[in-house]
């Protein structure tokens, strides 16, 4: 399959994916109403499926690294997909969401190491940053669709619950489907220096101080972004009264990715993944503690302008990863720092959910906040001096 190709595909896959990978929070302004779901357990639910997607990736990538199985895994993670929404549209108790969400975290695991590494196995070093900033692209498109999908579905379609979370299992299957018939797993053969005493298949192998700083890095950034963004529909609502608005204004800001995403993976080719990752994360920082000072409708361009700085650091990240992998094991080290990130997503919200109830929306957003400012701090420590990165044989043009 050629590189532009595959390319396609996968951004279309990570559309899908990153819907139901952010399609619980603006449901729970659904579920507040319906099924009086507090704030807290709200935190509860998104980071079950956060934390299990993210302590999975890992495990998963290596597994199917070793046995060939990076298809069936994407494929598996899509049906499972389908599945928990199904669960979800016939769920009404809090104990049936916990479950609901935690097979939604589990079919979450398979595409981001799978996806990502094959993006990065298909295109050389000159144009890695740009190709994952393009794949990341569909993901954002994918989390800002999210919102929008569910406010068509409960405010214009004026669906049951049980017929919209029915209606959200289709893109799942199509995706599945397609993927299974199509897609190929591209040739990695990687050149570099492996540390004295790799067996090539040890995970510890994987552990070095750079991979661990920037998988830090990417976690902190992550609880920010994703405390926000989960607690974003209900904090409008609570301003602006208006359920539909709410999720119109999150998926506005929330769009900043379209630009972002790209823009930071061909600002790193050219300027170096580091510089991008350090200045990305503290602007952002600063951005959303600017906003947690502001707040309403009036600062959303804050808002929008700390969403696009933190997204901007995305794609040199996962490059940086991929680029430090070991052994071949491109999935396995993008999966250390993506899923540091997804446990980070999950700390933030189950974080801030009780914060919220105690304190309110503002000073709950402050607190995380703290964490954007700090994740460009382990950016500055990272060296990769005596690492040689992994060169590709890439796929024809």
């Amino acid at each position: 399959m050629e590189k532009k190709g595959l390319l396609s595909l996968l951004v279309y896959a990570h559309f899908t994916n990153d819907i139901y990978n952010f399609v619980l929070p603006p449901l729970l302004v659904i579920m507040r109403y319906d099924f009086k779901t507090s704030y807290f357990e709200g935190g509860v639910l998104v980071a079950l499926y956060l934390l299990t997607s993210g302590a999975l990736q890992t495990p998963i990538a290596r597994f199917a690294e070793k046995r060939g199985l990076q298809r069936h895994a994407m494929v598996a993670g899509f049906l499972g997909m389908a599945l928990s929404m199904a669960l979800f549209a016939f769920s009404r108790t809090f104990p049936e969401f916990l479950i609901d969400s935690f097979l939604l975290g589990v079919s979450l695991a398979p595409y981001h190491p799978q996806g990502i590494g094959a993006v990065s196995v298909a295109f050389d070093a000159k144009e890695r940053g740009s190709a994952i900033g393009i794949h990341q692209l569909g993901g954002n498109i994918g989390m800002f669709s999210a919102p929008l999908i569910v406010a068509a579905l409960f405010s214009a379609l004026r669906l049951s619950w049980t017929a919209a979370l029915m209606a959200m299992i289709a893109p799942a299957i199509v995706t599945a489907v397609l993927l299974s018939a199509v897609f190929e797993v591209p040739l990695d053969q990687a050149v570099q220096t492996k540390p004295k005493g790799d067996d090539g298949r040890s995970l510890m192998s994987l552990l070095l101080s750079p991979i661990i700083l920037l998988a830090l890095a990417y976690a902190f950034n992550a609880i920010s972004t994703r405390a926000f963004s989960s607690f974003t529909p209900s904090y409008l609502d609570s301003v602006t009264s208006n359920v539909g608005l709410s999720e119109v204004l999150t998926s506005a800001v929330i769009a900043s990715g379209i630009v972002a995403f790209p823009l930071g993976g061909f600002l790193s080719d050219k300027l170096g993944r580091k510089l991008v990752i350090w200045v990305s994360y503290g602007l952002a920082g600063a951005l959303f503690m600017i906003y947690s000072f502001v707040g309403g409708v009036v600062g959303l361009p804050v808002l929008f302008a700390a969403f696009f700085f933190g997204y901007i650091g995305s794609a040199p990240a996962l490059a940086f990863a991929s680029e430090l992998g070991i052994g071949g094991r491109t999935n396995s080290s993008v999966a250390i720092v993506f899923g540091a990130g997804t446990i980070g997503n999950a700390v933030g919200p189950f974080m801030v959910g009780p914060l919220i109830d105690a304190l309110g929306f503002l000073t709950s957003f402050k607190i995380a906040s703290v964490f954007a400012l700090l994740a460009a701090v382990p950016v500055l420590l990272i060296t990769t001096k005596g690492i040689r990165t992994r060169q590709r044989i890439c796929l024809k043009s």
